[in-house]
């Protein structure tokens, strides 16, 4: 596919104005891009090139059209320091935290992106971590950008209640160690301590 079909194919999954820049990446380092049903334990990955030369990015396709950006930047960073270093680097050490603050500058210098989710990228660019899951002021703030979602925030189920994660397991929500909270499985009456930024669901019949 060249740039000119990769455009309109694009513009269903990012923000407006930012699609011509991811066409232009995917032209130039051969990239196959997959959309994928949701996954629970990531919202995309990276894969280095196969006997056609290509490489391989797959996103999630529930993600808003911010949080898909900033996933096919995190993933193209990878890439990139693929092609520069090979396997031998860590996947997200210091030189590809190099490549994730590069590919990105042009999206937060052409301001295609909502004032609050600019500002909540400009600062998780300074140190990005392995996920953008990790980091609270982003995940909040592309969250507000999630139409018609069912599926909340572990930090905003009450205490005391019960909530199903997206592997479908149940947990009542006991108490609060630092990011994460103390619950307890249902099914098994184990103990979990559950991140505050993991997605769940409230359980209506409780």
């Amino acid at each position: 596919m060249n740039k000119e079909q990769l455009i309109p194919v694009l513009r269903k999954y990012l923000p407006a104005g930012s699609e011509l820049y991811a066409a232009d990446l995917m032209e130039k380092h051969k990239i196959q891009l997959r959309i994928k049903n949701p996954r629970l334990t990531k919202l995309g990955d990276y894969r280095p090139p196969t006997e056609d030369n290509s490489h391989r990015i797959s996103i999630n396709r529930d993600l808003n059209p911010f949080a898909f950006l900033i996933t096919f930047m995190h993933e193209v960073a990878h890439l990139l320091n693929f092609e520069k270093s090979g396997p031998r680097v860590p996947p997200h050490g210091v030189e590809w935290k190099r490549e994730f603050q590069l590919v990105s500058s042009p999206i937060v210098q052409q301001n295609l992106l909502p004032t609050d989710v600019h500002s909540a990228l400009n600062k998780y660019l300074k140190n990005p971590k392995a996920s953008s899951c990790t980091d609270a002021q982003l995940v909040r703030t592309l969250r507000k950008y999630d139409e018609g979602s069912e599926w909340v925030l572990v930090e905003e189920i009450p205490m005391g209640l019960v909530f199903e994660t997206q592997d479908g397991r149940q947990f009542k929500k006991m108490e609060k160690m630092r990011t994460r909270f103390r619950c307890t499985e249902r099914q098994t009456g184990k103990i979990y301590l559950v991140p505050g930024l993991m997605q769940c669901k409230p359980v209506l019949n409780q």
